[in-house]
């Protein structure tokens, strides 16, 4: 069968990309290799409103809204950030993923589970797809255009020969049966051995269940991301005590720019693309972002039956565009922040431990955009400068490494 569009990968950005081009007429198809849509869960769930507002799902996914977060050292500071509007919500991932599946079938987008993909031909005007199905049958479908929304270990990119993105961290996560007595609040927890290079979690669902995590990102020597779970549990009893793992998850958040998003009638979306947030490791409001410029290309190379590398080079020229300097604001907090060493954190904890930067924090702190805070932060005295910068990833949920500097030093160089 012959399609205008193929998107390989049912989640957020690939459905959301497959949603905006069939809305304009386009035969598309979405091939995702589960059988069903949002299954198995990768993700803790916490979107910001700008996030739920852009993709359009109902309220019923929304389970949770927090209203702060607070911040713990491996020494026993706290910085305790409550506020009194929503910060962000959790969502109920599947139903989420599924929503978003449901509105690009509605707009004209026809969706085929159980078919992974085994690999792209080229043929005249295009690529012919193959994928294997759940009966374990092969098939293959034609198209002009290949969206690769397959995720952080993309075989789409791979069959492009497109190189992945710099950096990545490497997760492990739980949905647990543990009491909270304030459920609007998460927890983070940092430490350069507790989690180096990232930082714990707990996100509560209510006051009896909630999801927590902790890895390792962009270190050359770790343990598995599953120990440092454990770690977290053993060296914070108080908050753990009487836990119940209900089910492990895990996962890879890709992360830094990607030399390249495209090539001859194909694009890449979502985390494929490394669309992810350097602070916090989180895709669904910057995969959902591509995915709008990435179909709005699409479109036009469509009109005009252009597909050449020429046309889909303003796919990453829009992409760079709007979130270019807020990665490379990320990265620079992240260079910052592996400097730190456990008493660093404990005393930035207690610096900031203050009414005026709490109120700070609370009023300009963005988790799509936490360069905001940043320029915020930048008010205070200068010799507490590059530790506050280091720090400003850790309140944010996270970082990107000290090699991004061979890539964009002069870009760095300018921000910092």
């Amino acid at each position: 069968m012959d399609f205008d569009v193929i998107v390989v990968g049912g989640g957020p950005a690939g459905s959301f990309t497959a949603k905006h081009i069939a809305a304009q007429g386009f035969k598309v198809l979405i091939l995702e290799e589960h059988d069903l849509v949002g299954e198995p869960v990768n993700c803790a769930g916490l979107l910001s409103r700008r996030a739920i507002e852009l993709s359009g799902v109902s309220a019923r996914i929304i389970i949770n809204k927090l209203t702060g977060a607070r911040v713990y050292s491996p020494l026993g500071a706290c910085l305790e950030l409550a506020g009194n509007h929503t910060w962000a919500a959790v969502v109920e991932r599947s139903m989420f993923d599924q929503e978003l599946a449901e509105q690009a079938q509605t707009d004209g987008a026809f969706l085929f589970t159980g078919a992974r993909v085994k690999g792209l031909e080229p043929a005249p005007g295009g690529y012919l797809v193959s994928c294997s199905c759940r009966n374990g049958k092969d098939i293959s479908f034609s198209t002009s255009l290949v969206i690769g929304a397959d995720g952080a270990k993309s075989r789409v990119a791979r069959c492009l020969n497109l190189k992945p993105g710099p950096y990545k961290a490497s997760i492990c996560a739980a949905e647990t049966e543990l009491s909270r007595t304030s459920a609007d609040l998460a927890d983070i927890f940092l430490g350069s051995e507790l989690s180096p290079g990232w930082f714990g979690w707990i996100i509560p669902l209510d006051h009896k269940r909630c999801r927590i995590g902790a890895g390792h990102a962009f270190v050359k020597e770790a343990y598995s991301p599953r120990y440092y779970l454990e770690q977290l549990i053993n060296r914070f009893p108080d908050h753990f005590r009487g836990i119940k793992i209900v089910r492990y998850t895990s996962g890879v958040v890709p992360m830094g720019l990607m030399p390249k998003i495209y090539a001859q009638h194909a694009m890449l979306v979502g985390d494929a693309a490394c669309q992810t947030k350097p602070i916090s490791g989180g895709g669904i409001y910057p995969g959902l972002r591509g995915a709008q410029i990435c179909a709005a290309v699409a479109v036009q190379a469509l009109q005009e039956d252009d597909f050449s590398q020429e046309k889909l080079a303003l796919y990453q020229e829009l992409w760079d565009k709007e979130f270019g300097s807020e990665i490379y604001s990320g990265i620079s907090h992240r260079i910052n922040y592996l400097d730190l060493n456990d008493h660093d954190i404990d005393t930035i904890l207690r610096f900031l431990n203050k009414p005026f930067w709490q109120k700070t924090i609370l009023e300009q702190g963005d988790i799509d955009f936490p360069s905001c805070l940043s320029s915020c932060l930048s008010t205070a005295r200068p010799w507490k400068m590059k530790i506050l910068k280091g720090m400003l990833g850790a309140l944010n949920w996270g970082s990107d490494l000290k090699n991004s500097l061979k890539l964009h030093s002069a870009d760095l160089k300018e921000e910092v």
